[in-house]
């Protein structure tokens, strides 16, 4: 009877160890009960009768618990074995769903970028032509040079110079705007932009603007000036 108790007692152990530290793997602690009570169900009932066979009445009862303790340790191991495949679906199924994605928008940093773009102002403005003349002329390429400094406390980042022509004549053409990756508290930067004037210019006055945008178009300092064109 002693050894019968320890045997029976073995499952048992062996069950809770399951259940406590299995549960953090994905391992359903009711799976495993399920599963070992079924198998000791089982177990128990083909013990008997192969015992039975064997021993008669005596050996049938013998046969059936060392059935039912058999039955009960392949069940709870099948019950965990199934339990941590279904979590371990679950988990991949979850895995598998959309996540929400930033579009990294940030009202705060707009507007820090907005007093950034206060503290820049454009200075020391020069135009530069090809042949000195201090006017446009046909075929001729110039350079309209300005700095940008930072008098603000913080980084100003992706800024853009822009040079426009308010005049809007087809004989003139102007580089496409660079932009500055970065312009330290205290620092300055020097950009340069050309100037074309193609031979169908005509004499006249040329407006000018320089101004200084963030990457949202948002101008900031901005100056304008007229140059004169004179055809040859």
């Amino acid at each position: 009877m002693r050894k019968l108790f320890i045997f029976l007692l073995l499952p048992a152990l062996m069950l809770g160890g399951c259940g406590t530290t299995n549960t953090g793997m994905g391992v359903n602690p009711g799976a495993v009960m399920a599963g070992a009570s079924l198998g000791g169900n089982l177990g128990g009932a083909i013990g008997g009768i192969v015992g039975s066979n064997n021993g008669g009445w005596n050996g049938g009862w013998r046969g059936s618990a060392i059935g039912a303790i058999v039955g009960t340790i392949a069940g709870a191991a099948i019950g965990s074995a199934v339990s941590s495949s279904v979590a371990r679906q679950q988990q991949e199924q979850m895995n598998r769903q959309p996540q929400d994605v930033d579009d990294g928008y940030n009202q705060s940093q707009y507007v820090t970028m907005s007093n950034v773009l206060d503290e820049l102002h454009i200075e020391n403005i020069r135009f530069i032509d090809d042949n000195r003349n201090r006017v446009i002329n046909p075929n001729e390429s110039c350079k309209i040079v300005f700095d940008i400094y930072n008098d603000g406390n913080e980084t100003a980042y992706n800024i853009i110079p822009v040079v426009q022509d308010l005049s809007d004549l087809k004989a003139i053409s102007i580089s496409p705007s660079v932009m500055i990756e970065r312009i330290l508290p205290g620092a300055g930067y020097r950009y340069t932009a050309t100037l074309y004037a193609d031979k169908k210019l005509k004499s006249g006055m040329v407006n000018i603007r320089v101004a200084v945008t963030n990457e949202n178009g948002v101008m900031g300092d901005w100056q304008e000036f007229t140059l004169q064109a004179v055809k040859e």
